[in-house]
């Protein structure tokens, strides 16, 4: 006679590895996007001065001038359109669930696809528009614990050759690189990774610019590490809906709904703020 041994499973769901958001809080939040599909940005056109004429000159209408000829102020339209529609819906059997000693708690089931499955879409859907959208960017077809500092340093150069400061600027590097980044004297005795008050997930400051390590397939193929000042990305999130629904029509049970509406944007007129170090075989 065969004798069935019962078999027992655990309640406790083994959860997997996540990463919170990396993108949140460090993109700009200027525009207001309520209401819109598009946003128009102008930008006004600057004009070089001229030297002041000391002795008259004609300007505009005939009328005497030495300040030079007058030049109508022209401007700049840059149309950012939101395009990224996702979703997804899920169901919790209330006989399965039941039969399974109610491992599938839905709000714990809501918890896990937004941690494995949105935030690391947006994130790097983000970094992608950024990193094909900057300004200036650098080929760099090995980097090593002993050149990696220098080529993050020279993003910070770029940043005040392009008349700004890496204050509110963020430098996307992934773990791989971050790990040379680590070995590197010049990192190590400049910038501590102890410093108090850095920023969620801020490991650090090179010459002022704040590192943030990021997994490796969060960069697009071939991108070493990408750089932004806050003020140049937009990331907006239109809707960001998670619904459970308990027992609605035709589901004993639970059904889970998410949807996200969002894009993001490198703003044209300020695009220097925004620098890329790849490789030569880089895929954007």
């Amino acid at each position: 006679m065969a004798i069935n041994l019962a078999e027992k499973y655990s309640k406790k769901i083994v959860d997997k590895f996540y990463e919170d958001s990396v993108i949140l809080g460090k993109t700009s939040t200027e525009y207001d996007w309520d209401g819109v599909k598009s946003i128009k940005v102008w930008t006004i056109t600057t004009v070089a001065p001229t030297d002041y004429a000391r002795s008259s000159a004609i300007g505009v209408g005939g009328v005497a001038s030495r300040y030079g000829a007058t030049t109508e102020v022209e401007d700049t339209i840059q149309t950012m359109t939101v395009t990224q529609d996702k979703a997804v819906s899920l169901s919790v059997d209330k006989g399965n669930n039941t039969q399974q000693m109610l491992i599938k708690n839905a709000g714990i089931v809501m918890a896990r696809e937004l941690r494995e499955q949105f935030i690391p879409m947006f994130d790097k859907y983000v970094l992608l528009q950024a990193a094909r959208h900057a300004g200036t960017s650098h080929v760099n077809a090995s980097l090593t614990k002993s050149n990696i500092v220098e080529a993050i340093a020279q993003h910070v150069t770029d940043l005040v050759n392009a008349y700004t400061n890496p204050g509110d600027a963020y430098c996307f590097i992934g773990a791989t690189n971050f790990a040379k980044l680590l070995l590197s004297p010049e990192f190590l005795n400049v910038d501590k990774l102890g410093e108090r008050n850095l920023e969620r997930g801020v490991m650090g400051k090179v010459r002022g610019l704040q590192i943030v390590q990021v997994p490796d397939d969060y960069l697009p193929t071939g991108v070493n590490f990408l750089t932004w000042k806050k003020k140049c990305v937009l990331a907006p999130t239109q809707i960001k809906d998670a619904k459970v629904h308990q027992d609605p029509p035709g589901l004993s049970g639970a059904l889970l709904e998410v949807r996200w509406l969002y894009d993001a944007f490198v703003l044209e007129t300020i695009n220097k703020g925004v620098i890329v170090d790849k490789s030569s075989s880089a895929s954007i």
